[in-house]
């Protein structure tokens, strides 16, 4: 077998290769960019239903996995958008805390800087007060 020969069977291999993983590529990003999205509309969604957690993941996940086109199934199965939609969930949840952390102790410092200041002046009254 020759170069040539090597080359003509190479060349269709490598685009069959190459087309398949901007094919992967593509919705592996349109998964992860929609999971938030969807994640938000399952908020909206089961927000009247107490206790909907499955309900919210199931459907985000269906919805997701309905998105991959059929040949990329085999990469992409339920396990592996599960796995996705979780990742996604705990960034989110794990950023929500932490702003709510932030949000507590500015207002716990605003709480003990206007304290801070009542004291000041009820201190500085009492003390001219006794001095008259």
């Amino acid at each position: 077998m020759d170069f040539e020969k090597l080359i003509e069977l190479a060349v269709p291999v490598l685009t069959v290769i190459f087309g398949a993983l901007a094919a992967y590529l593509k919705t592996n990003e349109k998964i992860l960019n929609r999971s938030i999205q969807y994640i938000a509309e399952a908020e909206e969604m089961y927000k009247d239903v107490s206790k909907a957690g499955g309900q919210k993941f199931s459907w985000v996940v269906d919805t997701l996995y309905n998105m991959v086109p059929s040949p990329l199934k085999i990469v992409f199965t339920k396990k592996c958008i599960e796995k996705i939609v979780q990742a996604t969930f705990n960034g989110i949840e794990a950023y929500a805390k932490t702003q709510i952390d932030k949000a507590v102790d500015r207002y716990m410092e605003t709480k003990e800087n206007t304290a801070g200041k009542k004291s000041k002046t009820t201190q500085q009254q009492n003390s001219g007060e006794r001095n008259d």
